[in-house]
């Protein structure tokens, strides 16, 4: 078991690895950087497409119209007695709209232009009863508008499936293309931080030869550029996540100015991208070192012992 002194010694020739080398961890973490922002633009435009087309899915209503010359007591029973037992309609927002509601709502919508041909109507009311539901999983919305169209009694249905077919295409699209997007630059990132720790180990060559002659195990050599690593992917994370707010409150202040759009609150997310920055930067770290002292321990490692 590694006593505390070594792992203290360690820990400071990770921070004093960073320090020598700063010119060089510092393109390191600004090239980090960009990576990073990047990747939390992209998970910042997804979260709020994503919960854009969430909220329009979450108004997925449909109207059934009935037989015009159904009776309306027989059009409740329908709406409240079968429509409620179709898998996949949300029961508490079924609602039976009778034709005199439907005239009146149609009064409301045309406006007073068409008051006075609205008002003739109603003595011999040509609208039929109708019903309008909501379903609570879009992506089954076509078995649900084939179930309601083979009940008995029921007319024709007013809905938009092509639109709701859409919106599960295009939450698709985004969240395929947010993934690869973090994979790529998740790989960039990792190459930069390796080529940054390669570095440092070569500059500190004969040191890592005189270690493995005296018997250092290949465990306490890595320890040092595992810690440079970290700390490089660390502190970017947390620049970034800083950075992203500034870029995102800028941005979304002048979406909600010009299209009056809400968008999801930055304090709602940045918990989580913060935590995901320190943990890819951790991951990072850990990659990075293993690849480049990894090799350089298996394959020239031993140069110092050949000599001797």
């Amino acid at each position: 078991m590694m006593k505390f002194s070594s792992l203290r010694y360690l820990i400071a020739e990770g921070f004093k690895n960073v320090w020598v080398h700063r010119l060089m961890s510092i393109a390191s973490v600004g090239v980090l950087l960009a990576c990073m922002v990047m990747m939390g633009v992209a998970l910042l435009l997804s979260v709020n497409v994503d919960s854009a087309l969430g909220n329009l899915e979450d108004q997925t209503s449909f109207v059934v119209f009935f037989d015009d010359e159904m009776a309306q007591e027989q059009a409740e029973n329908i709406t409240y007695n079968v429509l409620a037992n179709v898998e996949n309609i949300n029961k508490d927002t079924i609602k039976f709209i009778s034709k005199d509601e439907g005239l009146a709502s149609q009064q409301q919508v045309m406006g007073d232009e068409y008051a006075a041909l609205l008002e003739y109507l109603k003595d011999d009311n040509p609208l039929p009863h109708a019903a309008q539901c909501t379903i609570e999983d879009v992506e089954k919305f076509e078995s649900t508008i084939l179930a309601v169209r083979a009940i008995q009694g029921v007319d024709h249905i007013n809905e938009q499936g092509e639109v709701f077919k859409k919106l599960s295409s295009v939450r698709s699209m985004i969240n395929n293309a947010g993934f690869w997007i973090v994979a790529l630059l998740f790989v960039i990132s990792v190459a930069i931080v390796t080529n940054t720790i390669r570095i440092t180990m070569f500059s500190r060559k004969l040191e890592i030869n005189i270690m493995k002659a005296v018997g250092a195990t290949d465990t306490f050599i890595r320890i040092p550029f595992m810690i440079e690593g970290m700390l490089l992917g660390i502190l970017s994370g947390i620049i970034s996540t800083g950075l992203l707010y500034f870029i995102y409150k800028a941005s979304t202040s002048a979406i909600e100015s010009s299209f009056g759009m809400n968008v999801v609150p930055f304090t709602t997310i940045a918990p989580y991208l913060l935590v995901g920055f320190l943990a890819m930067g951790v991951l990072t770290g850990v990659i990075s070192s293993l690849i480049s002292i990894g090799k350089y321990l298996r394959r020239e490692g031993s140069e110092f012992n050949a000599i001797i």
